[in-house]
């Protein structure tokens, strides 16, 4: 079933401004939406009950309020999330964290970043990238950091629609299509 995107913008609109400006309150339930979605994406019993129509909406709104109080969600949000339920639209859940996310992120001009390196990074180096980056892309950025050994050397960075690769993995795929042209 497709997503309702003028429902599901409607919808983390009306969050934002439940919550205000509250950089706090809104990490917290972007977090807690994230840990939604990925229960909504990997529970089939859940997502089948979510989206079955032979289901009560009662019990669904039971079900559903269950997970949401254990998500420690604002009121005024699980009432929107169970609007969605009363409407027929609960196949948002999957998608919601991500609309959420871009539209805080729009918000407060920040940008999610990843930086992936083969080997640890130190906390000078990873400020020195990050201030790097805001300079250039003009946004703040909140960086997570991953190690993936497949990587051999370097890093992947990125931040928004932004990315740079630098690994030793990526330089020699590109010297292998160099090499295999002739």
């Amino acid at each position: 079933m497709k997503v309702d995107k003028k429902f599901l913008k409607n919808i983390v609109k009306k969050i934002i401004k439940v919550l205000g400006n509250d950089e706090e309150k809104l990490s917290n339930t972007s977090k807690a939406l994230d840990v939604l979605s990925l229960f909504y994406k990997s529970n089939s019993n859940f997502r089948n009950l979510v989206l079955s129509p032979t289901v009560s909406l009662e019990e669904k709104e039971k079900a559903i309020l269950k997970v949401l109080t254990t998500l420690n969600l604002p009121e005024e949000v699980k009432s929107l999330i169970l609007l969605s339920i009363r409407e027929n639209k609960g196949n948002i859940i999957k998608e919601l964290n991500k609309a959420f996310r871009f539209e805080v992120e729009k918000f407060f001009a920040t940008v999610q970043g990843e930086v992936i390196t083969a080997h640890p990074i130190d906390e000078s180096l990873l400020n020195e990238i990050k201030a790097s980056l805001e300079s250039k892309i003009g946004k703040k950025i909140e960086f997570t950091v991953k190690e993936d050994k497949s990587l051999i050397g370097g890093a992947v960075i990125k931040a928004g629609s932004y990315i740079l690769d630098t690994s030793v993995r990526n330089y020699l795929k590109q010297l292998e299509r160099t090499l295999t042209r002739f």
